[in-house]
This record gives structure tokens, sequence and C-alpha cells, in this order.
């Protein structure tokens, strides 16, 4: 049997043993947090070497490495990866911006005819930049990007182009709070593009072939290495069976150029060939983005002559001034 100052001795080690429980607790809890955070800062501080690394040599470091820190998993991602994503981050940003235009246009109907008109050029424009992001992307994640440098250098330099071709079509224009209500997008875009295309330096480029130039792909038989070999035979050839005829005189399918170029095929996959009769052709030939693949075959020069008087002077902007087309061919 206890006595009761051993009784009392034993609750009293009861209780103290309790009490060191109770503060050893929260003391073994408290390096867990202090470990944690400590890991999320060498993980952050990680991150950002990692990041200021990519970015080194970029004109717009500051936007490259926020950019950049927020990819997911990108300490362990390939260079090409790491641009893809900001690629495809930057096409978000494109879509604000071609909103933001599109807003702007239906809360502004007093919009005079130089200002609606630079305005379509923007939206045009934005959308040949998400074709050209989209393509640099696809070329960055072929696994086979080290080929593709030079055209995703020039999808890149295109698409920053497109962003300042925008703001030059207020150059002349009465803008009042036009430009300076989309300008700072389209900068924002411009600058990302432009530490994408930074980057794109650093891959290791791999060259199958001569170059003609440095940068302008390799040459094969006198032509680009993208001109396919049927494309070639089309272009050496005296005689080509065309698609369409146009001829001044109504001896062919169509007297004027934009109508034929409306009455060809969309996102054609194969070669569709305009011949043009000699004579001059007073138009602008619009070809849309969509007319892909046309090749326009002419008399020779000073025979099939197209010309027209579109210019800032009469009110519009340098950009409808342009043909514009994807894989457009011309020959005399």
């Amino acid at each position: 049997m206890l006595t009761s100052r051993a009784k009392l001795l034993f609750t009293i080690l009861s209780i103290f043993s309790l009490f060191l429980l109770l503060l050893v607790i929260p003391i073994e809890r408290k390096p867990s947090a202090n470990g944690r955070r400590r890991h999320q800062l060498h993980v952050r501080s990680h991150l950002q070497q990692v990041a200021a690394r990519h970015c080194d040599g970029t004109l717009y470091s500051d936007i490259c490495v926020s950019t950049l820190a927020d990819i997911p998993n990108l300490t362990s991602k390939p260079l090409p990866d790491v641009i893809a994503a900001v690629v495809n981050r930057t096409a978000t940003y494109v879509r604000s911006s071609a909103t933001n235009c599109s807003s702007y246009l239906r809360r502004h109907g007093y919009m005079d005819f130089r200002q609606r008109l630079a305005l379509n050029d923007c939206l045009e424009l934005l959308d040949q930049t998400l074709d050209d992001l989209r393509t640099a992307a696809a070329d960055l994640t072929c696994g086979n990007n080290s080929v593709h440098v030079s055209d995703i250098q020039t999808v890149l330099s295109a698409a920053i182009t497109n962003q300042y071709t925008c703001l030059d079509g207020f150059a002349y224009v009465n803008e009042g709070g036009v430009r300076p209500s989309i300008e700072g997008r389209l900068y924002h875009v411009s600058h990302l593009v432009s530490n994408s295309l930074a980057m794109v330096k650093k891959i290791r480029r791999r060259r199958r072939g001569r170059e003609a130039f440095e940068g302008y792909g390799e040459v094969a038989g006198g032509f680009p290495t993208w001109v396919s070999r049927k494309d070639r035979r089309l272009l050496q050839a005296n005689a080509t069976s065309p698609n369409l005829v146009v001829a001044k005189d109504g001896s062919g399918n169509f007297t004027t150029i934009g109508a034929a170029v409306a009455a060809a095929p969309n996102n054609s996959a194969t070669r569709f060939v305009i011949y043009i009769k000699a004579g001059a052709y007073f138009e602008n030939v619009d070809v849309a983005k969509n007319k892909k693949n046309l090749m326009f075959i002419g008399d020779g020069i000073g025979k099939t002559v197209v010309k027209a008087s579109r210019n800032v002077v009469d009110g519009w902007t340098t950009f409808r001034s342009a043909t514009v087309g994807e894989l457009l061919f011309a020959q005399h």
C-alpha cells in the first residue's frame, strides 16, 4: 500500500509529465511549420533562378521572369517547352486584346471611316497573330524543333510586326481615345513575343544542309526546301494548266482577279492555279487568309499588270493597300 506521501508524489509527477507533454507538442509543430515555409521559400528562390537564367538576354526581363515563374514544373521543362508555354500564355493576351478592340467598336458608333478601318485592321492582325503563335507553339513542341528554328523566328517576328502595324493605322487618324485605349495590351503582347524570340536564339540549331543566307533556310535546286517538288515544277514549267482564267476581254472564267480569288476553294490542300491573261487590271486584290495555296500566273512583265491607288492620303491604311495570303505564289 502506498503511503499518502507516495500518493501525493505520484500525483505531482503525473501532472508534471502531462504538463511536459502538452508543452512539447506545440514545440514540435512549430519547427515543422517553419520548415515548410523555408522549403517554399527555397523552391520559389530556385524557380526565380531558373526563370532568370532562361530570361537572360531578353529585352523585358522583369515580365519574362514573372511569366516563367508561373509556369507549372518549370524546373523540369526543356527550353523549347518553356518557350511554348510562354507563347501559349501570350495567345490569351492576344485574345484579350481582340476582345478589347471589338468592344471599343461596339461602344463607339460615332467613329469615322479611318478609325473604324484601323480598328478592323487590328482585329485582322490579331487573328493572324494567333495563327502565328499556334504555328510557333507547334514547331516548338514537335520533337524536332532544332530544325525549325528559322521558321519559329519568322512567325514570332511577324507576330511582333502585327502589333505595330495595327498601331500604324492610327498614324494619320484623328484618333481621339482609340489608340490610348488599345495600345497597352498590344505593347504587352509585343513584349511577351519579343522575350520568346530572344529565348529561341538559345535553342541549338541543327543544320541539315546549306543555307543561301543564314536564317533564311536551306536551298535545294535553287528553291527553299519548304517549296515542294510539285511547286518547283509548276514554277519552272513553260506552260501550266490553270484552274481558272481571268481575262479583261471576257474570254476567261472571270474578268477580275478578285472574282477569281473569291471563287477559289477555301483552305485548299493543293495548289490552285489562276491564270491572268495580258491586260491592265485596276483593282485591289485582297487575298483572305483562308484562300490558301493560290498561284497566280501572268503573261509576263509589262503584259499582265495589276495596279490600284489605295493610299493614306485617300483615307486608307497601309495595311489595306497590301495583298495578304498564305502560301501565295506568283509567276510571270
